[in-house]
């Protein structure tokens, strides 16, 4: 009897540690590569050598030696740049990746052309204006497995829209409220219905078979406050996509759990630091998982947020459904904490030093850095 015991204790034992196992921490390198004020970055290749460049505000830098090519002008307002967003687009099927940007100060959406001759400046077109854009990403909106579509966030009177890229360098409006819903924004597919839906703080609005010319459906569900990008996607494993997103001029990330009847449960994440204003998810460890990659942004409102003055730090964190699933666990992983890198407002990923893993850049006005990734081994050369 006491044999069984044992050994029914040490099978339960076993059982913990498979349930509440972490993964082991992955070891990161920063690199600083520029300390201004530019709180946006984008990966991408600017000069066709073939190798993941960043860019940032009114530069590129060229991949391995982080060589600073100024390629544009932007306003500065205070503390701020005029871009607050930087995406990494072919916009006129050229070949050569090109820059969309986004301003609350400036009151407009542009992209900017990349001529491909070293030296030149490149020239910027207007997408949109006449509304504060707090950021803009891109989405899947048309269902063609490309995220192509620009998702901007208006502020003030601004309406919810999209826009698609025509042939030529054009865009195509679509308008899907004449109003916005607040601070935040996301795309997913909230409904499992196969359509990328559009989400907002207060609500999120169904996709139509026809994304250009259907009706979009607003579902009143919820009300998250002021938000980063709203992720959907299935953290319980329960078969009902949950939402996935944080306070960005406050404390707390979260998620929120969709129940059969279409009410949501808050779950808080992490509440012990603030301004979690850039979310990205990725799989960073391997498990077939996306892990939430985010940090603090610095001076958001130039010290008047809450928690604005406290210790930078840039985190991931990992998520495992229990069983049954009711609920989940999520383990912290610090990658970097009380130096000068900050979440900023955009963290790209990519494998930048060509070694197999994924790797990332951050910005902000406290600097723009590279965060290596030390799992396989040194980088490329």
């Amino acid at each position: 009897m006491r044999k069984r015991i044992v050994g029914g204790l040490a099978i339960l034992a076993m059982a913990i540690l498979v349930v509440f196992a972490r993964s082991p921490e992955i070891a990161f390198e920063r690199h600083t590569i520029d300390l201004g004020i530019s709180e946006t970055c984008a990966i991408g290749d600017f000069n066709g050598d073939g190798r993941p460049d960043i860019f940032s505000g009114e530069a590129w830098y060229e991949n391995p030696t982080w060589t600073r090519h100024e390629v544009r002008h932007l306003k500065e307002y205070g503390t701020y740049l005029e871009s607050l967003t930087d995406l990494a687009l072919d916009v006129d099927g050229d070949g050569r990746v090109d820059i969309v940007s986004s301003g609350w100060h400036a009151k407009r959406i542009w992209w900017s052309r990349n001529p491909g001759k070293p030296g030149a400046m490149w020239e910027d077109h207007t997408i949109d204006e006449g509304y504060n854009v707090e950021f803009a990403f891109l989405v899947d909106l048309d269902n063609d497995g490309k995220a192509r579509e620009i998702l901007p966030e208006f502020g003030g009177n601004g309406p919810t829209v999209w826009y698609e890229i025509l042939a030529g360098g054009k865009f195509q409006k679509h308008i899907v409220s004449p109003q916005n819903f607040g601070h935040g924004i996301g795309a997913g597919d909230v409904n499992h219905d196969g359509r990328t839906d559009l989400i907002t703080p207060q609500g999120w609005f169904e996709a139509p078979a026809d994304p250009r010319q259907g009706e979009w459906k607003f579902h009143p569900e919820f009300k998250l406050g002021s938000t980063s990008f709203i992720y959907a996607i299935d953290l319980n494993e329960d078969g009902l996509p949950d939402l996935l997103t944080g306070n960005a001029h406050d404390y707390g990330i979260y998620w929120m759990e969709q129940r059969p009847d279409h009410t949501w449960v808050k779950h808080d994440i992490d509440r012990s630091w603030s301004q979690p204003h850039a979310l990205t998810l990725v799989d960073l460890n391997g498990d077939g998982r996306k892990d939430l990659l985010t940090g603090k942004r610095f001076m958001a409102h130039d010290g008047n947020d809450p928690g604005e003055r406290e210790p930078l730090g840039i985190y991931w964190y990992e998520y495992r459904p229990s069983a049954d699933h009711k609920t989940v666990e999520w383990s912290k992983h610090v990658i970097d904490y009380g130096g000068r890198a900050g979440g900023g407002m955009q963290i790209p990923v990519a494998d930048v030093d060509g070694d197999g893993d994924p790797d990332f850049a951050v910005g902000g006005k406290s600097g723009l850095f590279l965060f290596e990734n030390l799992t396989k081994g040194a980088r490329r050369r």
